[in-house]
């Protein structure tokens, strides 16, 4: 997902727990209702709890939602198949209270909760799940994340409008969906906890202005629901109708929407505010307790445009990369990245990219019959509004002219940079991505040839093969050499320039609120949140 522009960055765990449920080498797998028992909360007085984030009021359509702040939201107001569990991220049962796979791990079928409900009391079937996730697809252009169900059998087909075919995804009865995919993939099931394929209703839900453009609010499958939205704020109130609405402690949460940094850092401070995720000032937080700066699965970096321009030719792309300052191109980041997917255990080391070597970009110009690269199309940097952007733009312009092209820089504002990506009018865009689910898969699918997210338009029938094939394997993590090779093709191909892998930042004193935990995707369910008795601090009497 594509983070916002806001003063907080994401985090990560160094170890990968194993998914307990996912298909067992050579057998098929049930499991019925499993997952972690959290116990009835309401014996300890709950409060509204409020929480800032971004400064505009996001899409709650969850087939539109795009950004880190739009999947937090998300979180409270839509379920699917299976939930992140908010301290190991593992998926674990939500609106499937069983599942079974067939040993040659192509076919999955899922049973709906008997209590699966949207807010005003409709139940949630198989054929909920059905028509949501036709809709999905047939929402193509507008469904960033659509492509990531490629994996169905016709869904591909279907999506970009080859088949009229509906996809393998049925209702068997009202309790029993039946998917078919493609190929084996032992990740699908992470994939299925991501808020685009969760329980969703498009043709049903309100419509509300809010500060001049339209809102759509979709009826709630999830353990809260839309009770005002308004200029600058959310408030949500708890689902009664949600089928695990017992577990869920808050009575309601109000979301916050600014760019005032003070003004979010002091209402922090006076105790107004319980959780931090947008603008603030570090220096004017009063309990650095409550910091919590964390890795995150996260990289932030430029990708050549490979349908427009110099970005073409990969002899250009390669030697334009030699030609790189990379220590002054990454300096000020925390942690400075040279490869696309953040390290996780088990993950092989790939080579990243590090060097410079201005007569080795000269020497491969010279052999791709390059002598005059000022008559070659102009180089086009396109990056969002930012002094840090520009000056990183900056570096790259001063190290090309070197080389004899000429370059351009060209910005737009954060509102409408990422829209503006898939223009084929800039050769070396910037972005900034967080993993959708703890597995290096997360990134490398998006530069698969017919990925909607793929704004590099970078095709590779080789890449995707090796995608294909750990995918196949038992576990996500015996792909994991797999996965190392192909994001090892990306960075041979000179697509990417990785500047950084982010840090998360958030405020929130969990001395009395339990359920948030710092994760590698900086994702926390609002369902486990809750207020807990504080524990007294060594020395210091609590009061009454």
């Amino acid at each position: 997902m594509k983070k916002t522009e806001k003063i907080s960055c994401k985090r990560i765990r160094s170890v990968i727990l194993p998914l307990f449920f996912l298909v067992c080498a050579g057998a098929g797998f049930y499991a019925g209702e499993a997952g972690r028992n959290y116990e009835p909360v309401y014996d300890y007085p709950q409060q509204e709890f409020v929480a800032a984030l971004s400064s505009s009021v996001p899409e709650l359509d969850a087939h539109k939602a795009y950004n880190a702040d739009e999947a937090q939201i998300l979180t409270a107001l839509t379920e699917g198949l299976f939930s992140y569990d908010p301290y190991t991220l593992d998926p674990m049962p939500a609106l499937a209270s069983a599942w079974r796979v067939s040993e040659n791990g192509l076919s999955w079928t899922f049973t709906i909760r008997n209590k699966a409900a949207f807010e005003d009391g409709t139940p949630i079937t198989a054929q909920t799940f059905v028509d949501s996730w036709i809709s999905l697809l047939s929402r193509d252009e507008e469904a960033p994340y659509a492509s990531m169900f490629d994996c169905i059998e016709g869904a591909k087909a279907f999506r970009t409008g080859v088949s009229d075919e509906k996809p393998e995804i049925h209702a068997v009865d009202d309790r029993t969906l039946y998917v078919r995919l493609v190929s084996p993939t032992s990740h699908f099931s992470q994939i299925l906890c991501h808020h685009a394929f969760t329980a969703l209703m498009p043709d049903k839900g309100r419509v509300m202005e809010v500060d001049g453009r339209e809102v759509f609010v979709p009826l709630s499958s999830g353990p809260f629901k839309v009770k005002t939205v308004s200029d600058g704020e959310i408030i949500l109130e708890r689902n009664l109708n949600y089928w695990d609405v017992r577990n869920v402690a808050l009575p309601s949460i109000k979301l916050l929407f600014s760019s005032d940094a003070e003004k979010m850092t002091a209402l922090f401070n006076q105790g107004k505010i319980h959780w931090l995720a947008g603008a603030f000032s570090v220096d004017k937080i009063i309990d650095y307790s409550s910091l919590y700066l964390t890795p995150m699965f996260s990289t932030e970096y430029f990708y050549f445009k490979t349908t427009w321009g110099a970005g073409k030719n990969p002899e250009i792309r390669k030697a334009l990369l030699k030609a790189v300052p990379w220590n002054k191109l990454r300096e000020g980041y925390l942690l400075p990245a040279s490869t696309l997917v953040l390290p996780l255990t088990g993950y092989p080391d790939v080579e990243g990219i590090v060097s410079r070597d201005l007569e080795a970009a000269s020497e491969i110009l010279e052999a791709a019959g390059i002598t005059e690269p000022e008559n070659e199309e102009p180089i086009v940097i396109f990056y969002p509004d930012s002094p840090l952007y520009d000056e990183k733009a900056g570096i790259l312009e001063e190290a090309w002219e070197k080389l004899g092209f000429k370059v351009e820089k060209k910005s737009a504002p954060f509102s409408s940079y990422y829209d503006m990506l898939d223009e084929d009018n800039y050769t070396i865009g910037l972005t900034s991505w967080i993993g959708d689910f703890p597995n290096p898969m997360a990134f490398l699918e998006i530069f698969r040839p017919d990925s909607n997210l793929n704004d590099s338009g970078w095709k590779s029938s080789e890449f995707e093969a090796l995608l294909v094939e750990a995918a196949g394997e038992s576990f996500p993590e015996d792909g994991y050499e797999i996965l190392a090779e192909a994001e090892q093709m990306l960075l041979d191909e000179a697509l990417i320039l990785p500047l950084s892998h982010n840090p998360a930042l958030n405020v929130i004193d969990t001395n009395g609120i339990s359920g948030w935990y710092a994760n590698i995707l900086d994702i926390h369910p609002f369902k486990f949140i809750r207020f807990t008795p504080r524990r007294a601090i060594p020395g210091i009497a609590l009061g009454r």
